[in-house]
């Protein structure tokens, strides 16, 4: 089992969006998936009570139980299961992290959120350094060759690495969870249903090579 958490130090990143819309493409995949939602806003529970349809299953949970919420999902035979925190940095998403194969950070490629990246490092290192990538979203869709260089800055400076895929401003993130959908589903054949996809196969390469450390660490 993967557990991936979402850890950001401000609210309007599209932490929830890009959390309910991966547990969704891991269910579509095939995998049994799971979202834990910490955020006392439940979001991401408001959003699976608009749903229609099996899948991913949602629950809300207080930060204590996160140990407890992951074994028993691991006792399941859950395969994927996604950690949306608080839209602030505080004791939740260290939790969260420190329970996490890997940590997702969303941010938008601007100097106000960027400077948030300062504090969320020290989270990191503070729950055990567990893999981590900036995932820079609500990118302008025509602004590709600048969200390419906006990620190697903020790499070097943070030296956190920053997913390949970046996550374009869209409508389809913007009405998909009115419905209690995700992008994909919303709108199969667009840009939004490809990025979350491609985000998706990254997360799956990197959360193979987490497994592939276990069952060395194992022999």
């Amino acid at each position: 089992m993967l557990a991936v958490a979402f850890c950001t130090q401000k609210g309007g990143t599209g932490k929830t969006t890009i959390a309910t819309a991966l547990a969704v493409a891991a269910h579509r995949a095939g995998k049994k998936a799971a979202l834990l939602d910490l955020d006392p806003q439940t979001n991401a529970v408001d959003w699976f009570d608009r749903r229609e349809g099996d899948g991913p299953d949602v629950a809300s949970i207080q930060p204590g139980a996160i140990r407890r919420s992951l074994d028993a999902y691991r006792k399941l035979g859950m395969e994927w299961v996604f950690i949306d925190t608080p839209g602030k940095m505080d004791s939740a998403s260290t939790e969260a992290a420190k329970h996490a194969d890997i940590v997702l950070i969303p941010t938008q490629a601007q100097i106000f959120a960027i400077d948030t990246l300062e504090p969320l490092k020290r989270l990191l290192d503070m729950a055990g350094s567990p893999p981590a990538f900036v995932v820079l979203n609500l990118v302008h869709p025509n602004a590709a060759g600048r969200a390419g260089e906006d990620a190697a800055a903020i790499a070097e400076r943070f030296k956190v690495p920053v997913a390949p895929v970046h996550m374009s401003r869209l409508k389809a993130y913007e009405d998909a969870p009115a419905l209690g959908q995700s992008p994909q589903e919303y709108e199969p054949k667009g840009r939004a249903a490809r990025e979350i996809s491609e985000l998706f196969e990254f997360l799956t390469a990197q959360g193979n090579m987490v497994t592939g450390k276990r069952e060395s660490m194992k022999a």
